[in-house]
């Protein structure tokens, strides 16, 4: 079965067809390359600002169960929750919207960041300089479908997993952080020392 014979699949918003040049109608968050993590997550750190010059369509702005996918390398895929609603999606993103009655948003989600799907990407990509894939490729896409009850258990697993990388991460950037300031306690200790000693 195709892709969107179970889901709506559009490139994301032309920014040069909307962009106010003076008079700004309304501003909204902006999603670019750079506020995406390479683990599948959004940096709002790293959101832009799009000043519109007029009230933009919902097919552009993220809605809770949207997946976004980058269209360039490395093709990563985002799933939108209520936390990240209302952002508006350039064209260098394809937005997939699904079925939930046949295909769940956060099994698609774990699917599209596999390596064999990241690679089938590169594969259609690759005629061209940018290796970017077209929305086409996920509209055409031949999903094998799953019963919901299984789709249920692997997003429950690969949700579990992604919290699991995420708090050992930070544990590790914790752990950096205490010993970069031991060790500069200590040396900082032994320096004190050398001086005390060359006074005497």
């Amino acid at each position: 079965m195709k892709l969107a014979e179970v889901s709506s699949v559009r490139s994301g918003l032309v920014l040069s067809r909307k962009l106010a040049r003076e008079g700004t109608q309304k501003s909204y968050k902006l999603l670019t390359l750079r506020s995406i993590n390479h683990d599948g997550h959004i940096d709002f750190n790293q959101i832009d600002v799009f000043d519109s010059k007029e009230e933009l369509s919902n097919e552009y702005l993220t809605q809770t169960g949207d997946i976004v996918v980058r269209l360039s390398t490395p093709y990563t895929a985002v799933y939108i929750d209520e936390t990240s609603e209302g952002i508006v999606v350039s064209s260098n993103f394809v937005i997939i919207r699904t079925d939930r009655k046949v295909l769940l948003p956060e099994y698609l989600y774990w699917l599209l960041n596999t390596a064999k799907l990241k690679h089938e990407m590169f594969e259609s990509s690759s005629s061209n300089m940018l290796s970017a894939v077209k929305a086409v490729f996920f509209a055409e896409y031949d999903i094998d479908l799953i019963p919901i009850s299984q789709q249920q258990k692997i997003a429950a697993v690969n949700s579990l997993a992604k919290k699991e990388s995420k708090l050992l991460m930070d544990l590790a950037k914790e752990k950096e952080s205490y010993y970069s300031l031991l060790l500069q306690k200590k040396f900082n200790e032994v320096r004190g020392e050398n001086v005390n000693d060359n006074k005497k």
